[in-house]
């Protein structure tokens, strides 16, 4: 089977044979392309990601060049010549992020229904995919920063919920040691506190617990000027009654299919099962045969609700930026402050970034152009924030004066592509009576 790897170097191998890809560019588009697997890619969005604001002037035929050489390298069935761009096929289980998802969420169930072990060992598979951090050696690329950050949260996550389900199995003890580890390489983080008090006040260190959230409380309000989130609250207020319910849950195995013993289903009613599996299937059929009828109008529809959702939910994201951003600069709030703040939105983001990388664009030109430019305008809205974060950071005290011309450039920049996916947007919304969005609102 051919794979490809991106959760560490970026590897491929295709019948058995690894692929070289020495220079930089061609790897970069590979793991491009990888990211968005199954999709069209237009050919200006390729070229914005591989060499950002200033392409040089032949751009467009290096990409041609590059896009031969992985079709020399990957076979030509692979990748595609779609449209306004290009397409790279790869079934979900070739590829290693595919994978990890698929058994994090296989795990995740397991872990709803109470099978905690199973849930572990699920999520010990998932992780032992990665070789390294992800997309590390295309960091200086435009599109990485995003991609591998959204990556890290979702390696995050599923660490969280191994220790979790490990906590369930009543190993508390064991994992202190490196819960305690997790809260020291993210201290920000709510959860691994969470899980860290939990643990220690099952491991019957209730006064640790305890002092883990004055701790928690005390960095939160120093350096983001908050509470701790609603979770860590009600977890102290438990802890300190002795809550019955934050012991270990008890084992729940799954139960068999019958009774041992047991007469299996009857004749007659496996075959009531199957008309009535096949009256389902016929309904379904006919429900896809009357959307498929209608068109791609219900299609664009869906896309148009999704994105503004989308806006909706990020408003909250882009006012937190500009109070932080106006608070350093008014000098209300240090730099150090800022920098957490802008951290925190960062994280915050990642729920959101991760709709809109499994939404599904529907075929035609306004919605893929509206797509790619929404793309263009995040990538180049949160690389303002993190050149505001290095700004901030050589500046120990109150930044006076204005901000740099690179920063406001950039500024400028992320505004311009936040119009353009508007101009393209904003038309489809009020094709279908929703609301038109401003620059300044998401």
């Amino acid at each position: 089977m051919d794979e490809f790897r991106l959760l560490g170097p970026l590897e491929a191998v295709v019948d058995g044979t690894p692929v070289r890809l020495a220079a930089e560019k061609p790897r970069a588009l590979l793991a491009l392309l990888l990211l968005n697997r199954n999709r069209v890619v237009a050919t200006e969005r390729l070229v914005d990601e591989l060499w950002g604001e200033e392409p040089p002037a032949r751009a467009t035929k290096a990409l041609q060049v590059y896009v031969s050489q992985l079709r020399k390298a990957l076979g030509p069935e692979r990748l595609v010549t779609r449209p306004p761009g290009y397409e790279l096929r790869v079934d979900e289980e070739e590829l290693d992020v595919a994978r990890f998802e698929s058994l994090a969420a296989a795990a995740r169930e397991q872990l709803s229904t109470g099978n905690a072990r199973a849930a572990a060992a699920g999520l010990r598979e998932a992780l032992e995919l990665w070789r390294g951090p992800a997309l590390r050696e295309f960091r200086a690329e435009p599109f990485a920063e995003l991609a591998a950050a959204r990556l890290e949260d979702q390696r995050l996550a599923a660490v969280e919920d191994r220790l979790q389900a490990e906590l369930d199995t009543g190993e508390a003890a064991r994992v202190v040691p490196e819960l305690e580890e997790l809260v020291a390489a993210e201290p920000l983080r709510e959860r691994p506190r969470e899980l860290l008090m939990l643990a220690l006040y099952r491991a019957g260190r209730q006064a640790d617990a305890l002092d883990l959230y004055r701790r928690t409380r005390d960095l939160f309000v120093n350096e983001l000027g908050i509470e701790p989130g609603h979770a860590l609250r009600e977890l102290e207020q438990a802890v300190l009654r002795q809550d019955t319910a934050l012991r270990a849950p008890p084992r729940r195995p799954r139960p068999p299919a019958h009774e041992p013993g047991a007469e299996p289903p009857s004749r007659p009613r496996r075959r009531l099962v199957l008309v009535v599996a096949v009256a389902a299937a016929l309904v379904v059929a006919a429900v896809a045969a009357a959307l498929l009828h209608s068109g791609g109008n219900s299609e664009l529809q869906s896309f148009v609700f999704k994105l503004e959702n989308f806006l909706a939910q990020s408003r909250s994201g882009r006012e937190d930026v500009k109070s932080a951003i106006n608070g350093a600069l008014s000098c209300k709030l240090s730099p150090a402050a800022t920098e957490a703040r802008l951290d925190r939105v960062q994280r915050n983001r990642q729920s959101l970034l991760d709709q809109l990388a499994a939404l599904h664009v529907p075929p035609g030109r306004e919605a893929l152009r509206a797509s790619d430019l929404l793309q263009k305008a995040i990538a180049a809205s949160i690389a303002v924030d993190g050149v505001y974060r290095d700004w901030l950071r050589a500046h120990p005290t109150c930044p006076r004066g204005h901000p740099p011309a690179e920063l406001r450039a950039a500024d400028a920049r992320a505004t311009v592509l936040k119009r353009r996916f508007l101009a393209a947007f904003n038309s489809l919304a009020k094709r279908f009576g929703q609301r038109v969005w401003k620059p300044d609102e998401f």
